[in-house]
């Protein structure tokens, strides 16, 4: 029996004292729980060492351990991540210094155009094949749907994926107001809907949408793309409408006034921007993608050189560089109820496109569409900003 086995429990129990559930711990055989109420769920460990670093608080290093497949997470994903929900105090989600430190550079100075294009590959340029079977196939959308009903997280059955995605994309070019005769762009413009539908819909006749991915221009739905960075968008003040959907969780900490200020400068006066983007809310702990248990996994092995902003930076910046705020919303539960989508087809799809991954990302993926599906509703991961330049 591990010495360890106990001394984790104990940790964990700790750790997360409010916990209203039981998760088992176990070993060779042997078992021990954390939290009160129904078991729903169990870390079940093949060797020693994810115990050890559960019993001294590593829950870092466990994470690497568990994509390493040194143990396994059975049950109730949900019980799983859901412990964040939990944690004693906000602080206590932190990481150490050392991994703190890796991202010092990422946090203080802009990546290179060509860093940039080697992290988004990284994620956006898995086997295309593998990404599609967790999206819905009319929209490919890679962003929060908006749904009629977002309060309902655990109802799949109420509203077809495809259908919120749609509604998503109309929405905002009808918040845009889109005209036939605009220069419109799409920056991050994934699988390219946002144009197709503007093209199609609203008539537009200037439409494109840039993107890093190479799989994505591939396999659009416009041939209006183009595999750029948007720094090669000469900013000549020549755009009527500028939409950008989850692109922002793609900028370093220090390259949000460049962005915002390239924006500007790419819009006609009186032009229109719409920023869709995973925004968290501000906390008193100082937490954030570079500092947290959640942040740091997603940097490694998810999103690498990704921030999310609180949405008051986002205004500061804008309103900094002369833009006129709108229209701001706070949307609770979309993207809560969009991964929770995406997971249940990313699960019934694996045994498919296993052969695709590699066993680090079969691992890592639980996680990543799980996640943020338990912080959506009760705060508001998704906000929307409609701007204008004066």
């Amino acid at each position: 029996m591990s010495i360890y086995l106990e001394k984790a429990s104990a940790t964990l129990a700790e750790m997360f004292p409010t916990l209203p559930w039981t998760v088992r711990l176990s070993y060779q055989g042997r078992a021990a729980s954390f939290g009160s109420g129904p078991e729903r769920a169990e870390i079940a460990c093949r060797t020693e060492d994810p115990l050890r670093d559960l019993a001294r608080a590593r829950l870092s290093s466990f994470l690497d351990r568990y994509v390493e497949g040194e143990c396994e997470l059975n049950g109730d994903i949900y019980s799983i991540v859901g412990l964040r929900r939990h944690v004693r105090k906000d602080a206590e989600w932190k990481v150490g210094l050392f991994n703190r430190v890796r991202y010092m550079g990422t946090m203080l100075f802009p990546s290179s155009v060509r860093r940039k294009l080697i992290a988004v590959s990284s994620h956006y340029d898995l086997p295309n094949e593998f990404i599609e079977a967790y999206l819905d196939k009319r929209t490919k959308a890679y962003s929060c749907a908006m749904w009629k009903d977002a309060n309902a997280i655990g109802n799949l059955d109420d509203e077809a994926l495809e259908d919120a995605q749609h509604h998503k994309f109309h929405m905002a070019a009808s918040e845009l107001e889109v005209q036939e005769s605009d220069k419109f762009l799409d920056i991050g413009c994934g699988y390219g809907y946002q144009v197709n539908l503007v093209e199609k819909e609203f008539g537009c006749r200037n439409a494109m949408g840039i993107t890093l991915s190479q799989n994505q221009v591939d396999n659009g739905f416009s041939k209006s793309m183009r595999r750029t960075h948007y720094l090669d968008i000469p900013p000549d003040g020549s755009y009527d409408k500028i939409y950008t959907c989850g692109m922002v969780s793609h900028l370093d900490k220090s390259e949000l006034y460049r962005y915002y200020r390239h924006i500007y400068g790419l819009l006609k006066r009186g032009g229109r921007f719409w920023m869709h983007g995973i925004i968290p809310q501000a906390n008193p702990a100082g937490l954030n993608n570079y500092n947290t248990l959640s942040g740091t996994f997603s940097q490694r092995y998810v999103f690498p050189d990704h921030y999310q902003f609180p949405v008051h930076q986002h205004i500061k910046a804008m309103e900094t560089i002369g833009f006129k705020i709108r229209k701001v919303y706070f949307r609770y539960g979309h993207y809560a109820k969009t991964l929770r989508h995406w997971y249940k087809q990313y699960v019934e799809t694996l045994p498919q496109t296993r052969h695709m991954i590699t066993p680090t990302i079969e691992r890592a993926w639980h996680l990543y569409l799980t996640f943020g599906s338990i912080l959506d509703g009760p705060e508001a991961v998704i906000k929307q900003i409609l701007a204008e330049k004066p």
